[in-house]
């Protein structure tokens, strides 16, 4: 998808219509304090680029038809990469987060396999004729890992040692005819909740990502903070991790010691927390711990919500939000608001849906001159 020529304007008006469509013109005019006139041309372009459409409702005593925009869902699309120990799922995705097509393949999650696997689906989404080529705007690969030297060297988990090596993201990029973005779990998982999840209406929150490990990520003013070196959001180094800590390695641990088979997060879909004793015991800690810690974390930044998702199944990340917002959590300064605790709605979608979002919020909605800290992914 070639870069188009959108004004800052432009880009910030078809970042509202994506987030809060459909959405009256006037609405659009007083969130973005743009003039009725300065709207109508951002949308006229918009429109001439295929990014945005209108209906007409009929509403009003007199009835007096609106034409509320919306993003045009076909107007692009991305391919994410999400992957965990033994498993791996990449799909193409609407801009309405609809997944076109989606693949889940338990297999090695090596470099290499990665690579193949990414070339193969592109070319597959290709010679089927799936979307509109032109409409493809990258790559995204959510990664369990922080940045050491961006994306030169990474931080990963334990359990993805090869993707420590320097060059790593290089050789993930070679061949590919697509551009390439990437992103720590928890940021592109932030990023999918900002745009299409709990995120849509709140320009304050804090997400917590629990993955193999726990992670997080800030969205301040709308944006995702990234920070100076793009590792903004660890909440992780809170729980050391040669003691109980709520992360999803801690849990597959935990379940193994009383006997229950769990060694990736697929294998938790099959378990109920009122019928599984050692699933509500954790559950009871982590959200004890979490708790505890986001209440320090959360009055230092002060967001309108937390909001708990990740790898864990819905019901799960239910009962964890049902232990962290307590009366305790926050008590800190009597008398203080404090910020609502949100199951994530996207679940364990947001991290795919984030990743492949990312090349399409680099090609539209992020100005040139927007300060490195507040720029989603890198480009390998």
């Amino acid at each position: 998808m070639k870069l188009l020529k959108l004004s800052a304007s432009e880009r910030r008006v078809f970042d509202m219509i994506w987030r809060r469509g459909p959405i009256a013109r006037g609405d659009l005019a007083a969130m973005s304090g743009l003039t009725a006139g300065s709207i109508t041309r951002a949308i006229q372009t918009l429109a001439e680029f295929r990014l945005v459409g209108e209906r007409v409702d009929r509403a009003g005593s007199r009835g007096q038809p609106t034409r509320p925009v919306s993003v045009a869902v076909d107007s692009a699309y991305g391919v994410g990469v999400y992957f965990s120990h033994h498993n791996v799922e990449i799909g193409l995705v609407d801009m309405a987060g609809q997944q076109v097509d989606v693949r889940r393949q338990a297999r090695d999650i090596s470099l290499e396999s990665i690579h193949d696997l990414v070339v193969g689906f592109v070319d597959d989404v290709r010679t089927r004729g799936m979307v509109d080529e032109a409409r493809l705007a990258g790559i995204g690969v959510a990664l369990p890992a922080d940045f050491i030297r961006g994306a030169d060297q990474l931080n990963a988990h334990s359990y993805f040692p090869n993707w420590r090596q320097a060059g790593a993201l290089a050789a993930l990029r070679d061949g590919l005819s697509l551009p390439l973005f990437v992103e720590n779990d928890a940021a592109s998982a932030a990023l999918g909740e900002r745009l299409l999840g709990a995120g849509q209406n709140i320009d304050d929150f804090l997400f917590v990502h629990i993955g193999h490990g726990v992670g997080g990520a800030m969205v301040l003013g709308g944006r995702l903070y990234r920070g100076v070196h793009g590792n903004a959001g660890m909440i992780g180094i809170h729980f050391p991790n040669d003691r109980p800590r709520p992360s999803g390695q801690d849990l597959f641990a935990h379940l193994h010691r009383d006997g229950i088979e769990v060694d990736d997060f697929p294998d938790l879909e099959g378990l109920s927390v009122g019928g599984c004793a050692p699933l509500r015991s954790w559950i009871r800690r982590a959200g004890r711990q979490l708790r505890e810690q986001l209440s320090l974390v959360a009055r230092v930044i002060d967001p309108r919500a937390v909001i708990v998702g990740g790898r864990l199944p819905l019901p799960l990340l239910n009962a964890l939000v049902a232990e962290i917002d307590t009366p305790d959590f926050c008590e800190e300064g009597v008398g203080l608001p404090r910020p609502s605790v949100i199951a994530s709605p996207l679940g364990n979608r947001a991290g795919m849906v984030g990743a492949a979002s990312l090349p399409i919020y680099r090609l539209l909605v992020d100005a040139a001159d927007c300060e490195p800290a507040f720029l989603p992914g890198i480009r390998v």
